[in-house]
């Protein structure tokens, strides 16, 4: 299933759309971040000589590098030292602006929340990602592919030191308070972050994507809504 099977979902919003409120997540949301990955390890494998790396791919339901490596037969226990290194380097460029752009949108993700935007629906977006490392990157990215997205519908973390769930938590409760009048839909793909969301703001429409997580935990809420995606993106 795709953004474009959320064709009950749409109405709804539509039919009440001076009620509603959607939030989006970006990483694993509405973008596939497996292309920034794959071309942060095919780098890293052309600098340490690994052309073996060279030709293994990050799925779309990869969390990071670690299980493209087990594929690869990069096992950690006989490749810790390999590990780490790749860590460091994947993480110091993963979580960067410069990256940013090998992001692809999921299928009917674009053509969906401009839908919501041509109805009049207020649109955030709620990332992880902090303000110094990739709010440049992040405001390109959403323009280069036309999501609607103005300064101040994109929040991002103001410091790399918060802590992602809390800092989620802390935000849509204040946007709950905002628009105490309406009903506020969170689309994210990360179960931690649903499971805190839900239990503190059961009011909170809470649409779980299901693509890919870090695997803490499972979705828990049980008035949460799952959308599950294809392999397509």
């Amino acid at each position: 299933m795709t953004f474009e099977n959320l064709t009950r979902l749409y109405q709804e919003l539509v039919l009440h759309q001076k009620h509603s409120i959607c939030v989006f997540d970006l990483d694993s949301t509405l973008f596939n971040v497996s292309p920034r990955s794959e071309k942060i390890l095919h780098e890293f494998a052309e600098e340490m000589q690994l052309m073996d790396l060279l030709k293994v791919s990050i799925e779309i339901k990869d969390w990071g590098i670690y299980e493209s490596l087990l594929r690869a037969g990069y096992h950690h226990h006989k490749h810790e030292d390999l590990h780490a290194q790749l860590k460091k380097y994947w993480m110091e460029r993963f979580f960067s602006s410069n990256y940013l752009h090998y992001d692809t949108p999921y299928l009917g993700a674009i053509y969906f929340v401009q839908l919501l935007h041509k109805n009049q629906i207020p649109i955030y977006y709620l990332t992880g990602r902090d303000v110094e490392r990739m709010g440049v990157g992040t405001a390109a990215v959403l323009k280069k592919w036309g999501f609607p997205a103005k300064p101040e519908q994109i929040h991002l973390k103001p410091h790399k030191s918060f802590d992602d769930h809390l800092f989620k938590l802390e935000w849509v409760r204040q946007i709950v308070e905002k628009y105490e009048n309406s009903t506020v839909y969170l689309f994210e793909n990360e179960p931690v972050n649903i499971n805190l969301i839900g239990q503190s703001l059961p009011q909170v429409r809470l649409i779980y994507m299901n693509s890919t997580h870090s695997r803490k935990e499972t979705v828990s809420v049980p008035h949460t809504e799952i959308f599950n995606y294809t392999v397509e993106s």
